[in-house]
């Protein structure tokens, strides 16, 4: 046990530079790309300054690597009036005061000297512009005038802004001489990805719902791209094992040569083409030729997870737990309110827990045109892996001993010979569960499933960045943790690999 105890360690350290690496990867590769992710989902003919405004609040106006520009600004002067534009002769736009500290979004030289944008954080109450006041009306922001003054010659307003989303910051130029600037080289888009990443933190949403956590919209599809998941792994394993197992113990036989068949054909077919023909069948077919012969429906639902007001109840709902919660601490309390609310978003889990079988035979009913679907495809890989390992196992001493021993000729194939045969089946099917639990995008579009993979394809249309990105490295952690745990488990089967 020490051995495998010493594995699962150096196998875990190997862990952290693979995800240091993959989310380096996807930061890099989003940068690169072309376009301005944060235009992209703005109409035509928005206004810079609520462009501005956004890509400030998502971190995007920070250098990517290195900061040199200076992190915050302190206001020198008694009084400092800031303008829309990097030139004395632009439209003022704010009136901030001496000591007061501000967040640098950008910095710029011209030949009127060096000058430094600022932006005023959330909750903010301060001095502005009758320009900047219409401003936060086209943007619908939220404000109170809490004063109006006359000061250097210019009308101001004295406004409170309320902690209120991105369409609230307001910016403005000044000279760099008027600031101490505050300096922190690791104050970047990079760094701060990493730091956010440690804190679980995938940012927020800017469409089509801008300021949503994207952790909340992958936590609510999650579950359902588990599901899918694991109901899909059954029927793969079921179906793809025993056809490999059966055409290596039946070598060059009929039966053979039609899994061979079968599995080349099975994965040739693209896959919304299987589940389109799949829901005429079952759906379509069967639904219209029950109803005629048997006088009851028996078609099979072809879109969701669950049938209306069918859903089932969450769990602390349905055993009335919120009394009980609220006389423990409130950290834990709130950590299993958290915790089982996750677990009621699996509705067949849900529903075996709360006894609600009406709700379990919809969620099932739900659950088996995408996973067989999804079954039948991966299968076709499975049956010439497993009959590929079956007949290199089936030559070995062992088996040949096993045979002059006496034994069954069943169980020296489905027994020892399997089981010998298993560890790279092992290895791929934990590779292949991890790529669905990115998301079937096809399979999940074509039965309409709420999953990972359908959300993956909604926020690229909408061009959501931040969904985008923490979608992409929420995929990279799961790849990675389900690598580990194959390699892990594998150890487990096979000691050799643990020296």
């Amino acid at each position: 046990m020490s051995s495998l105890r010493a594995y699962i360690v150096t196998r875990i350290l190997l862990t952290i530079p693979m995800i240091f690496i993959l989310v380096t990867l996807v930061f890099v590769i989003l940068r690169i790309m072309p376009g301005d992710p944060i235009r992209a989902t703005m109409r035509p003919g928005a206004p810079q300054e609520y462009v501005d405004s956004i890509r400030h609040a998502q971190g995007l106006d920070k250098p990517l690597f290195i900061n040199l520009r200076g992190s915050w600004a302190t206001v020198l002067p008694e009084r400092l009036i800031l303008r829309a534009e990097p030139s004395s002769d632009a439209e003022v736009t704010l009136l901030v005061a001496q000591g007061e500290r501000y967040a640098i979004s950008d910095r710029q030289r011209n030949e009127e000297g060096e000058w430094l944008r600022i932006a005023v954080g959330e909750d903010f109450e301060g001095w502005i512009s009758p320009g900047q006041q219409d401003w936060l009306r086209r943007v619908s922001a939220e404000f109170s005038i809490l004063d109006e003054a006359d000061i250097d010659g210019y009308h101001w307003l004295r406004v409170r802004i309320p902690a209120g989303g991105p369409q609230a910051r307001l910016e403005g130029w000044a000279p760099i001489d008027q600031y101490q600037v505050s300096y922190n080289i690791l104050d970047s888009q990079y760094f701060n990805y990493l730091w956010s990443l440690v804190r679980l933190d995938l940012g927020t949403s800017i469409a089509p719902v801008r300021g949503r956590p994207v952790i909340s919209d992958l936590a609510e599809k999650f579950p359902a791209t588990l599901e899918l998941s694991v109901f899909s792994m059954i029927i793969t394993t079921i179906i793809g094992i025993s056809t490999g197992a059966y055409a290596a113990h039946k070598r060059r036989s009929v039966a053979d040569y039609g899994f061979r068949i079968y599995s080349i054909v099975v994965y040739a077919l693209p896959v919304f083409w299987l589940g389109l023909m799949l829901q005429l069948i079952f759906a379509v077919w069967l639904g219209s030729w029950s109803e005629k012969t048997l006088g009851v429906n028996l078609s099979l639902p072809v879109a969701g997870r669950i049938g209306t007001q069918l859903q089932p109840k969450p769990i602390i709902e349905a055993y009335n737990l919120e009394a009980t919660l609220q006389t423990w601490p409130p950290a834990i309390s709130s950590l299993v309110t958290s915790v089982l609310n996750f677990l009621s978003q699996f509705y067949v889990f849900d529903s075996i827990v709360t006894g609600n079988w009406a709700s379990l035979r919809s969620a099932l009913k739900h659950l088996f045109l995408p996973s067989l679907t999804l079954g039948l495809y991966l299968s076709g890989v499975f049956t010439r892996l497993t009959r590929a390992n079956m007949l290199g196992t089936l030559r070995q001493d062992f088996i040949t001993a096993a045979r002059a021993r006496g034994i069954p000729e069943r169980i020296v194939v489905y027994k020892h010979a399997l089981k010998n045969a298993f560890i790279p089946i092992l290895t791929m099917l934990g590779l292949q569960f991890a790529l669905l639990l990115a998301g079937a995008v096809l399979t999940e579009t074509t039965f309409s499933w709420p999953g990972m993979g359908r959300f993956l394809a909604e926020r690229i249309e909408y061009r959501d960045f931040p969904s985008i990105q923490g979608g992409i490295v929420f995929f990279a952690f799961l790849v990675a943790g389900v690598s580990l745990l194959v390699d892990i488990l594998y150890a487990y089967l096979d000691p050799r690999i643990r020296y």
